[in-house]
């Protein structure tokens, strides 16, 4: 099927950027493509502003193949929380991860996470711009389109403001103020205000973590009045609907200690309906491969057009799919946190114990029953951003720190009954300590390798040993204090902009 290059906002900016930008921002990409079909199904130029960025989420480097978009953060965010185990360092591909060494200033993956998240912010300033102030003439449609610009921004805020923040169990003092937690200052919010018509950004001093989340959550908030507003239907779920904004909504709550905002959220969600958690029965067949999955509140589609291949999720982290983990650099569960899954947990079954504990039953191609010992080489498994049990979490635990432990077990025992049913009955008898670990517990293992690993251990401040099936670092303590855990700003954009050590004259 024949591909149109868009060259929209979402593309042109990326150019303006790297020539004019006041702050050093690495902001190369492919671009964004659309099908023929996609492109005729545009209604209104705004939806090809807004389709950029959604091409930004799954973007590769190129010769870098463990650089392609959000699941490569996920992917080393959770080695960099030891959940997740390297078993073998055959290419060299996310080793900075398992080595717990992308996090400093001067991290070619620390330089990419910024750039990758500031570029997405920078687009959709400048579609929010271009589309404001026709805001009083807007279709439905476009409406819609400027509430998803707006949430994707919020996303990206949300995602830095977790990942560059030592959380609220670390006493790592800020390299800027002193502050801990939502004090933490390494942030520039930039708005569509700070994007001019010629592309040049403007320096921004710091915020802290705290504003961050604040900032997002307004996004997110009237993101969802819009929507809401025109009763937008998706036509994939790639797009950003109501379902996905409140589901960043709630998480943002979360990490910014607003709790009981956090469980209504969540618990908002969760009524609607729109989704289910995955049954007992399915667990160990889903294969995590479909957007169609109703356990999905947002996912990519992967279609010939929009695959990565080799640098890809599936390539790194299925034996079954040709590329770097059927060659031998498997991904697998920290095997001591295997050794807590008890065996009446069906997602025990997830991880293979023969096999240094690499995940063969969670994210599998599900083809493979019927290629027998072939390999996938097609690429086309899809990509998974949220699921409804992540609400159902988000609720017991927001629920369990707002000292409302009965409704943190309401939550928790509804996941349970699809996962461990022989231990729901035990819940009610849980002390608030025994509680917070069971939650702690189901956070760790039903989103293992899905990019919660790094922001939970922040949240919870248990310490760990890494378990013997780690490459690099095996037995290793392991405590949310280290700083190696809080991604730091990269030097570059110290050195550049001005406004983060500002003249004192100033």
């Amino acid at each position: 099927m024949k591909s149109l290059k868009i060259f929209s906002f979402a593309v042109a900016l990326v150019v303006m950027l790297s020539s004019c930008s006041a702050s050093w921002l690495d902001t190369q990409t492919n671009g964004a493509t659309l099908t023929q079909d996609q492109f005729d199904a545009l209604t209104n130029p705004t939806d090809g502003l807004v389709n950029g960025l959604y091409s930004l989420l799954y973007a590769n480097s190129g010769s870098e193949h463990h650089y392609f978009g959000q699941k490569s953060i996920d992917m080393a965010t959770d080695l960099l929380s030891s959940d997740m185990a390297m078993t073998l360092n055959a290419y060299g591909w996310f080793t900075d991860a398992a080595t717990r060494t992308c996090s400093t200033g001067s991290s070619g993956r620390n330089s990419y996470i910024w750039s990758y998240y500031y570029t997405i912010i920078m687009n959709a300033n400048t579609a929010i711009r271009k589309m404001a102030p026709r805001q009083n003439e807007f279709t439905d449609e476009e409406l819609a389109s400027y509430a998803q610009a707006l949430a994707l921004r919020a996303y990206c805020y949300y995602n830095l403001a977790t990942l560059y923040n030592p959380g609220m169990n670390n006493e790592t003092p800020d390299m800027f103020t002193g502050g801990t937690g939502l004090g933490y200052s390494s942030i520039p919010i930039y708005t569509e205000n700070d994007t001019t018509e010629s592309g040049l950004i403007k320096e921004q001093y710091v915020s802290s973590v705290g504003e961050a989340y604040e900032f997002a959550i307004n996004d997110l908030k009237t993101a969802i009045a819009f929507l809401d507003s025109v009763d937008y239907v998706r036509t994939t779920k790639i797009i950003v609907d109501a379902d996905v904004a409140r589901g960043i909504l709630a998480y943002c709550y979360l990490e910014s200690q607003q709790y009981g905002k956090a469980y209504e959220t969540a618990k908002e969600l969760i009524g609607l309906n729109h989704f289910s958690i995955i049954p007992y029965d399915q667990v160990l067949t889903t294969g995590f491969v479909s957007t169609e999955d109703n356990s999905w509140i947002w996912g990519s589609d992967v279609t010939i057009e929009t695959t990565t291949g080799l640098a890809s999720f599936w390539g790194h982290m299925d034996i079954h799919t040709y590329s770097y983990a059927s060659a031998g650099a498997t991904k697998a569960i920290d095997e001591n946190l295997f050794s807590e899954i008890p065996l009446s947990d069906i997602r025990r079954q997830w991880f293979d114990t023969t096999k240094k504990f690499i995940n063969d039953y969670k994210f599998y191609d599900k083809a493979r029953g019927v290629l027998a010992d072939e390999l996938d080489r097609r690429w086309l498994n899809d990509i998974v951003y949220m699921r409804i049990e992540e609400m159902y979490l988000i609720g017991a635990e927001a629920a369990l720190r707002n000292n409302e432990p009965e409704k943190a077990k309401e939550l928790i025992k509804v996941l349970l009954t699809q996962r461990d049913p022989s231990t729901v009955n035990t819940v009610d008898e849980l002390t608030p300590s025994e509680l917070s670990d069971m939650i702690y517990y189901n956070w760790r293992v039903e989103m293992w390798g899905e990019g919660r690993a790094l922001a939970t251990f922040k949240r919870f401040g248990k310490p760990k040993i890494r378990g013997n099936n780690h490459y690099n670092g095996a037995g290793e303590n392991v405590a949310v204090t280290d700083i190696n855990l809080t991604f730091q700003t990269p030097n570059g954009e110290i050195n550049t902009n001005s406004t983060f050590f500002p003249d004192e004259e100033e």
